[in-house]
């Protein structure tokens, strides 16, 4: 209602073309409205029904409602209220609020203190008081926003989720199929927060969706490939109604596109980033980032607080996630919203930070194992560890008639045994990393699903084949092949890894997975540096745990005993991974709120740079302009720009940013394109071919090497 002043209007005015109304405050800037509406609150009458406490609410969560520059003083503000609001109060009424005889001006009294209050009362029942009035605060100005967003946008505020168990028990039913021990668990527990250690494909998402019952549900993955699958799968096999169904990470304007003939209903993706869905399949750091109590917090951590939240791979989250992740939940619990965390194996070392945050949580006496017809563990590796550095020679011997899988821990790794392979003539060998461009990775990604592919427990083209890959393929691929040789990384990474090979296959009598601990060195990418691609610490346990386990079968039950067992705060309690954990959560939980701005903000340590190879520009370079040309034009709908965006977008590679300083220092970036307004694509000088983005030919190899992002 502050919008009534004249400033305000005489904008709508002169969009109407309608004469201007006469401005007396010409000397005074606009005040935005929220700083004005607090003064059609009858403050007296609400004090009394809601108490100060309640009053301090109400007025700070439509002062604070938006983002602006806050007032030193209220002088400004009184004198539009008094001087220019107060004519207009007689030409206006609104049914909720009733005839105002005259606006107030003393509310600015409740808006000085800010909630949420952080400081401690000594007082018992003080502090029980402040907590409360916190939690109010936080539900009424996160859902004030959460309207305010959907009246904006025109789209609705909520829909309800009143179909999904039914839909989830049709499709057990259309399988002549009952819910398992695991998905049992998770039904008799959806009113718990949940710890639920299960093997792969065990049919975690499904007690996942048991559990989220008919409730607002929230459904998260590390990797966006396993979320479109996720989202597909809930949409086609689940039959879960697509209006209800959001899917939410950096690239769901392109995924609902390829689901939509080439158009997109905008109307739809406004609603999933809204948070308006029933379900939502996600990234984490699209809902996490409440945690940093930045402006505007409140409204995803208000609606989380009426929410389930699912957590799925949750190994495979760097210390920094972690930490956000403990302090989220805590948050999201604290408010009344549940979590269950899905998970083939669950370290220790983290229930030492649960204990820490005490975050209550229920979990199974026993781990969930996969079994066969017979009611037998379903166990399906038998390993060999070689104390060397990962090398070709077995795979020489070894490859006919096999569908080999090679995982390292490199992208130079990957393009060394590559190169070797193809050198000794070996037939059939395929690459696939992190560092190709958009277009060609999503086909080499259809050629391994099509390699790795098997139907009860058939290899559907069981021709011979060699793929080397790296962690790529660890989660977000559903592969089944018949050996895996693969460095080291860690143990959860490893378990992840032998989830690539006899997938869902019986084990066999021969060994189908050879581990290469690096010999009197590391593996690739293993370092003591902070360029590691795990904490050193952590390698250094999965080295111990796997030499000392040796060859032969490795149950489902002993991948998940090591865990237990190398995992732990008593071994990992000094280490570097623990203090970097510890540290993020102690300087989460002593943020201030609105301490950090929005764009101060950092989810993921990973800083990559878009970057498109000059050999793919120059031989693209129609194609790339033409579709510059579409995005930047103002009169291309909101769907042509998506798709010549992502047209562009096809020719590039993210890269890190250590890469990039590289190739500036190097001279390496012959051209910068201006995507629209906001946004430029470097083009860089380094080799690309079939084998990927590879460094530059003649430079020091230990200037630059490829980790895997």
């Amino acid at each position: 209602m502050g919008k009534l002043n004249t400033k305000f209007q005489n904008k709508l005015m002169e969009k109407l073309k309608y004469p201007l109304l006469k401005d007396e405050l010409e000397d005074i800037g606009e005040i935005p409205h929220g700083y004005l509406s607090p003064a059609f609150l009858n403050l007296e009458q609400i004090k009394e029904k809601y108490e100060l406490d309640g009053l301090k609410i109400l007025c700070q969560s439509i002062f604070y409602h938006h983002n602006r520059e806050k007032p030193d003083n209220m002088d400004n503000i009184k004198r539009t209220i008094k001087e220019d609001l107060s004519k207009y109060i007689n030409e206006f009424y609104y049914e909720r609020v009733g005839k105002l005889e005259q606006l107030n001006t003393k509310y600015w009294k409740y808006v000085k203190r800010r909630l949420p209050n952080q400081e401690a009362e000594d007082d018992e029942e003080e502090e029980e008081r402040r907590i409360i009035t916190n939690k109010k605060f936080i539900m009424t100005k996160g859902l004030l926003n959460k309207i305010d967003y959907a009246a904006s946008s025109g789209v609705d505020i909520e829909y309800k989720n009143d179909e999904l168990e039914e839909r989830t028990n049709e499709f057990f039913n259309n399988l002549n199929s009952e819910p398992n021990k695991l998905q049992k668990f998770m039904k008799e527990n959806r009113d718990n927060n949940v710890i639920a250690i299960a093997s792969t494909g065990i049919g975690k998402t499904e007690g996942a969706l048991l559990w989220i019952g008919n409730n607002k549900g929230f459904f998260t993955l590390p990797l966006r490939v396993s979320l479109n699958a996720i989202y597909d799968r809930l949409k086609d096999k689940i039959k879960f109604n697509n209006d209800k169904l959001g899917l939410l990470h950096s690239e769901s304007a392109t995924e609902y596109m390829k689901r939509s003939e080439g158009e997109i209903d905008k109307e739809h993706l406004d609603e999933t980033k809204q948070l308006s869905k029933a379900l939502t399949v996600c990234t984490l750091d699209q809902i996490l980032d409440f945690v940093f109590k930045c402006e505007g917090f409140e409204l995803k951590l208000a609606t989380l607080s009426y929410s389930k939240l699912v957590i799925d791979e949750i190994q495979m989250y760097s210390s920094d996630m972690l930490a956000y992740l403990l302090v989220a939940v805590k948050e999201i619990n604290n408010m009344g919203g549940k979590f269950a965390i899905v998970t083939a194996t669950f370290p220790p070392v983290l229930k030492s930070f649960m204990k820490y945050l005490e975050i209550d949580y229920k979990e199974a006496e026993e781990p969930f194992l996969k079994e066969n017809n017979k009611g037998q563990t379903f166990e399906r590796h038998r390993m060999k560890v070689l104390n060397e550095k990962i090398n070709i020679d077995h795979i020489k011997i070894n490859y006919e008639n096999k569908r080999i899988l090679v995982i390292v821990n490199t992208v130079k790794e990957a393009q060394r045994l590559y190169d070797e392979l193809i050198g000794e003539g070996v037939p059939n060998v395929n690459i696939f990393h992190s560092k190709y461009i958009k277009k060609d990775r999503s086909e080499i990604e259809k050629k391994i699903l099509e390699a790795g592919e098997v139907n009860n427990g058939i290899p559907k083209n069981p021709s011979q084949t060699i793929w080397i890959t790296t962690q790529i393929v660890e989660a977000s691929l559903d592969i089944d092949f018949d050996v895996l040789y693969t460095e080291l990384s860690d143990l959860s990474g490893l378990f992840q890894r032998m989830g690539r090979v006899y997938r869902n296959r019986e084990l066999d009598e021969n060994t189908n997975v050879y581990v290469y601990t690096g010999g009197a060195g590391n593996p690739s990418g293993i370092r003591k540096s902070k360029k590691s691609i795990i904490d050193y610490d952590i390698y250094c346990a999965s080295r111990e745990a796997i030499q000392a386990f040796g060859d032969g079968e490795i149950r489902e039950i002993d991948k998940m005993n090591l865990i237990n067992k190398y995992f732990t705060y008593e071994r990992l309690g000094n280490s570097n991974f623990y203090r970097d954990v510890k540290e993020k959560i102690n300087y989460i939980n002593n943020l201030k709120c609105f301490e950090v701005e929005k764009s101060e903000v950092k989810l993921r340590d990973i800083l990559t740079v878009t970057i498109i190879p000059k050999v793919i520009y120059e031989e693209n370079i129609e194609s790339i302009n033409e579709n510059i040309e579409i995005y930047s034009c103002d009169n291309s709908s909101y769907s042509e720009r998506i798709k010549s965006r992502d047209d562009i977008l096809a020719y590039t590679v993210a890269i890190p940013q250590y890469e990039y300083e590289f190739a500036c220092s190097k001279g390496l970036i012959s051209n910068i394109l201006k995507i629209g307004k906001f946004e430029e694509i470097k083009v860089v000088s380094f080799p690309y071919n079939e084998k990927g983005l590879q460094k530059p030919q003649n430079e020091d190899p230990s200037d630059i090497e490829c980790l895997f992002v």
